[in-house]
């Protein structure tokens, strides 16, 4: 049972990035940390359906659930 004022989901902010001129962004270490994102890493990135952002997602995950919805 959850105590009150206790929050039990996951870490979702995992801070904050600026856009460079080239249109670049450095992914902060604690997101590289807990997402185990490596140097080399190649990852998917989704467009909201709202077109308010975007959603970034491994290679390799995407390749699973591709590999899970053939099955």
């Amino acid at each position: 049972m959850n105590k009150k004022g206790v929050c039990t989901h996951e870490q979702v902010f995992l801070g904050v990035v600026t856009v460079s001129d080239k249109g670049q962004i450095a992914i902060p270490v604690d997101a590289r940390s807990t997402l185990d994102i490596k140097p080399g890493d190649k990852l998917f990135v989704l467009r909201r359906k709202d077109g308010k952002g975007v959603t970034l997602v491994k290679v390799e995950v995407m390749e699973e659930i591709i590999r899970n919805l053939q099955e």
